[in-house]
């Protein structure tokens, strides 16, 4: 059994003020605590490099991370890359900037709201903002209401709102319809989103986000063979490799939430949500801002929170042998190997008080019975007692340029290696190093019984016998491969005020 247990922690700078505008956001003060749990037990039937039918010690591997309960306003984290911005300037109906214009930012699901109030030349920011939708209202003594809804903020992305105001009285509204730009000016960061509804409807054989991240340019799995490429004796889970723009795959920065997440062991990640506990994640591929550290790609996952509406799903993803092809190197004596894999779990989210404290909890169950197969080469019973006489080839080969039948030997013939000697060649090839063929009774390629170890020929022994015909290649076998995994998360948000 290997065993691991790891905490994820961070802290984070608390009460540093900071002013936006002219005054400053009055932010609730959030508690956020996650929790995330996984284990992995898989029985591998292949040991690590055999080419023979054999056991491998089970391995279990239990991952535990805990992010810290952390108490802070919203706009001290200055470092917090989970999160977004919306910025924007406000001005009337003839250009002229406006300030100490009032700015609300809300939250459409928790209807969490923080208020900032424009500078002198009409410029608001709201920032560290979680990511969700929100609806910016814009008030002015003089000037009608503007509101602009449906404003999506995604992981560490600044949102650009500028808002024009009309002549009128306050209690008027003037509803801005006008499409968000799509070109973000306020960062030089390159990377790509993956929203929820992407993670959701794209297709995922296995059920790994990390596949998705494949789709930004210059990104791929990198090397294959790789430690963190799964399946493998040291990671059993799913494939975690990620290479973008050529770096290895051990160079990237894995953020959960904006805390640490990468395992220095082997380069991937230590938890690894399923889809559908993962709200979105943005991979950071260049430019980025100097927090992210490191010098590959930034994946950035934020885990879903509750609302004030409850949603929730239960899931079950079924793959079999029924509709596969059989496999090349099967034995066609045996039946098709089988494979059987199953991925089931839900999911729940909602309020345990309105408006203040919400929770989200997922499970995630994964089985598979998946039968290998392989092709390897093992001694025979001949073999077994020193009998190599069935390596002969009747093809020849001399070690002398012009040799004579005794200095010519059969490219299959075993030499013994306490004869070595230096040999004239006959007809004036020269001088060459030379050892004595192993005879037996007058039987080429026999290893006299005396010469036989029995500390080798009880490692033999442990090889099973041929199956197939032939000399290589005459051994197949289709063992059971196991692999058990569990993982839940929780996350749980409480407003203080």
């Amino acid at each position: 059994m290997k065993q691991k247990d790891k905490a994820l922690s961070r802290l984070f700078p608390k009460n540093c003020p900071q002013k936006v505008g002219e005054g400053k956001p009055m932010a609730p003060l959030d508690m956020v605590l996650v929790v995330e749990y996984e284990s992995a037990h898989s029985s591998d039937p292949q040991a690590k490099g055999a080419n023979m039918k054999a056991s491998s010690l089970a391995s279990q591997a239990l991952k535990l991370a805990f992010a810290l309960v952390v108490f802070t306003s919203a706009p001290a984290l200055l470092a917090q890359v989970d999160r977004g911005s919306i910025v924007g300037v406000v001005s009337d109906p003839s250009g002229a900037n406006v300030a100490g214009a009032d700015v609300t930012i809300r939250n459409l699901a928790t209807d969490l709201s923080i208020k900032v109030t424009t500078d002198s030349s009409g410029a608001y920011a709201a920032n560290l903002l979680r990511i969700g939708t929100y609806s910016v209202t814009v008030e002015k003594q003089g000037f009608k209401r503007a509101v602009k809804p449906n404003v999506e903020v995604d992981v560490n992305e600044v949102v650009r709102v500028d808002l024009r105001l009309q002549i009128g009285a306050v209690n008027e509204l003037v509803e801005v319809t006008g499409v968000v730009p799509l070109l973000q000016t306020e960062t030089s960061s390159l990377g790509t989103i993956e929203t929820e509804k992407r993670i959701a409807d794209l297709p995922l054989n296995g059920r790994n986000f990390i596949q998705l991240a494949y789709l930004g340019p210059g990104a791929n799995s990198g090397m294959a063979g790789s430690n963190v490429s799964g399946g493998v004796f040291e990671n059993e889970r799913a494939n975690e490799a990620l290479s973008v723009n050529g770096l290895r795959v051990s160079n990237n920065n894995f953020l959960l939430n904006g805390v640490d997440n990468n395992e220095f062991g082997l380069g991937g990640v230590v938890v690894l949500p399923p889809p559908d506990a993962i709200q979105e994640f943005r991979t950071e591929e260049n430019s980025m801002s100097a927090e992210f550290g490191r010098g590959g790609a930034a994946v950035n996952v934020v885990v879903k929170s509750g609302t004030n509406r409850i949603h929730g799903g239960v899931f079950e993803f079924i793959r079999n042998d029924v509709l596969d092809a059989r496999n090349y190197f099967a034995s066609p004596s045996t039946p098709k190997p089988a494979f059987k894999r199953n991925q089931f779990g839900a999911f729940l989210g909602g309020p345990i008080k309105k408006d203040k404290t919400f929770i989200f909890g997922d499970y995630q169950g994964s089985r598979v019975r998946e039968a290998l197969s392989y092709v390897s080469s093992v001694p025979n019973g001949a073999e077994r007692t020193g009998d190599f006489s069935d390596r002969l080839t009747g093809i020849t080969f001399s070690p002398c340029s012009n040799p004579t039948p005794s200095e010519t030997f059969d490219i299959g013939t075993i030499f013994d290696p306490f004869t070595t000697q230096s040999h004239a060649c006959a007809n004036g090839g020269g001088t060459v190093l030379l050892r004595n063929p192993i005879s037996y009774n007058g039987q080429l390629n026999v290893i006299p019984p005396t010469m036989i170890n029995s500390t080798g020929l009880n490692v033999a022994n442990l090889y099973p016998l041929p199956n197939g015909p032939g000399l290589v290649n005459n051994y197949f076998s289709n063992p059971n491969r196991v692999n058990d995994q569990d993982s839940f998360d929780i996350r749980l948000d409480h407003r203080f005020r």
